[in-house]
């Protein structure tokens, strides 16, 4: 199953910023293939100060998160390096980051990894009575409620990062003011009991009293018993802060990392679908009858280049849905998956239903029209 070393470094940190969080996870994820490094790979359980939130690598991070709640509440503001949906977190949710060099792994997909390094994670919660399992590639559920997310990267040196959002405790409250779900139409108690309904946590599922600390513990322990590993505890250094300062500042708190996906001004179509791979929020531009541009987000966890590719073969793109079907199938023939999170059904879908928007805000009259001859029944 897998070739990975005997010594991990073990890293316990408290209270964090969002920005210094990801930062050093991603700091780990560099120096773990160094040469130099005197770690086999690392795992980092970790805890933020107050709220930040914290939006999915593809997502327009303005759509998901209210940031001027976020600025009166005095809540960080990042972009993960992961995929998925926009999170809060705080002192009552724990991140969990491991870190460990791709080839030390025998592995044919991103898919085999959420299974391998959720693993040491189910069973920590196993031995608390919680039976967890996933739900999709990327959630962690019990009884059909959320219990932890996931996510995945992987650095073009083959360095592999693994994140769990795992939930402790949740102030829905606090997650409703700053997070714009798509049941913003409800009032405050639809809300509540929504949510209530798709997440639990530590805390709801156990009938007995247990620290954060002792969740820690567990779950280190269930790491180094499932990799056959020790741990060495060493904290994050001076020098190292220094390093992980410079990722802050020049990443994760600027403002080219946290509003890329950003609609442009011109992009006045703009669609939601949820597909079995996430939610699409897809935005589109047009020229007439002529597609200017589309913009592809969501709180999916892959296929991100096969829609840069997509993208690209639209712009000035003819807005007829055979051609746009056509375009859409061969950039997923060139790049075939045995498992697509998106289907090609899906992303045409979205991208149609952002036209049709676009179109009627710009005063066109396209019901019935050549252009979109066969939406009504593509569509139902």
């Amino acid at each position: 199953m897998t070739t990975v070393k005997q010594t991990w470094r073990y890293i316990d940190e408290y209270d964090v910023s969002g920005a210094y969080g990801l930062a050093t996870d991603e700091y780990l994820m560099s120096v773990v293939t160094d040469p130099d490094y005197q770690y086999d790979g690392n795992l980092r359980l970790y805890n933020y100060a107050d709220y930040s939130a914290l939006c999915g690598r593809f997502q327009h991070l303005q759509a998901e998160i209210d940031i001027e709640q976020c600025h009166k509440l005095a809540y960080d503001i990042s972009r993960r390096l992961t995929g998925g949906g926009a999170i809060i977190m705080g002192e009552d949710q724990l991140g969990l980051c491991l870190t460990l060099p791709g080839d030390q792994l025998d592995f044919k997909s991103t898919r085999e990894l959420y299974s391998l390094f959720a693993t040491p994670l189910i069973r920590a919660l196993k031995k608390l009575g919680i039976q967890a399992g996933f739900k999709s590639k990327n959630d962690l559920e019990v009884q059909g409620k959320k219990i932890a997310g996931l996510g995945v990267h992987i650095d073009v040196s083959g360095a592999i990062q693994f994140h769990a959002s795992l939930l402790y405790d949740l102030d829905i409250l606090a997650m409703l003011k700053v997070l714009k779900i798509p049941i913003q139409k409800f009032d405050d108690r639809k809300k509540i009991w929504s949510v209530n309904q798709r997440m639990t946590t530590i805390k709801k599922e156990i009938h007995q009293a247990i620290s954060m600390a002792e969740v820690k513990d567990l779950i280190q322990k269930e790491y180094a018993e499932y990799f056959g590993i020790k741990f060495e505890h060493l904290p994050i250094s001076k020098q190292e802060k220094k390093e992980i300062k410079n990722l802050e500042d020049n990443r994760y708190r600027h403002a080219d990392w946290l509003f890329q996906y950003s609609p442009q001004e011109d992009m006045t179509g703009m669609s939601l679908h949820k597909t079995s791979g996430g939610l699409l929020r897809t935005y589109i531009g047009l020229k007439g009858e002529t597609i200017k541009s589309v913009l592809i987000t969501g709180d999916f966890v892959g296929q991100v280049d096969l829609f840069r590719t997509i993208e690209a073969k639209l712009k000035w793109a003819a807005l007829d849905p055979e051609h746009i079907r056509t375009i859409i199938h061969s950039a997923y023939s060139q790049e075939p998956l045995d498992a697509p999170e998106v289907s090609e059904k899906d992303l045409l879908h979205a991208i149609l239903l952002a036209a049709r928007k676009a179109k009627a805000a710009l005063d066109y009259h396209y019901d019935g029209s050549c252009y979109y001859p066969n939406y009504k029944s593509m569509s139902s």
